[in-house]
């Protein structure tokens, strides 16, 4: 449907953004989640098989796209070479092969060794605290308005299962 009517959708929601932007504050509606569980893998048999899927309205997943362009289009001269995690065309087995390929050249020397250390931060999105959030990003050149806007998106969801 958004497709169809996005002529007559654009001007109404760029409103809708730039007074929450300019407001720091995101519609209610736009905040609610339903978290649907899905099995990682088949057959499910403890809660530790499934992965939450937070589902939100299509108009708020519209302004995230929006804000993530902006914020991703500030970062890559901040961000480290070797962060694999979220940047577009890496992926876990890109950091595999560049820490096995640093690890294989650097066994080439006989009198050294490699330690390595793997670690899954899992639910590590459940364990943000928003205002650090919005606390590290103002430095590296995120608006002010769009930092408050995030902290205001990630306090007080309602949400449903």
């Amino acid at each position: 449907m958004f497709r169809e009517c996005a002529d007559q959708l654009a001007h109404i929601l760029t409103d809708i953004y730039n007074t929450s932007l300019s407001q720091a504050i995101v519609p209610q509606c736009f905040k609610a989640t339903t978290t649907v569980p899905l099995p990682k893998k088949s057959p499910a048999i403890t809660l530790n098989d499934y992965r939450p899927i937070a589902l939100t309205p299509i108009m708020m997943q519209c302004f995230e796209r929006l804000a993530k362009d902006h914020i991703m289009s500030r970062l890559p001269a901040t961000l480290d070479p070797l962060q694999f995690a979220y940047r577009p065309n890496r992926s876990t087995d890109d950091a595999i092969s560049a820490e096995l390929q640093q690890s294989l050249t650097h066994l080439d020397n006989k009198s050294s060794y490699v330690r390595m250390l793997f670690i899954d931060f899992s639910s590590a999105f459940s364990t943000v605290i928003p205002q650090q959030l919005a606390k590290k990003l103002s430095p590296i050149g995120i608006d002010s308005t769009l930092c408050n806007c995030l902290l205001d998106f990630l306090l007080d969801r309602p949400q449903t299962v």
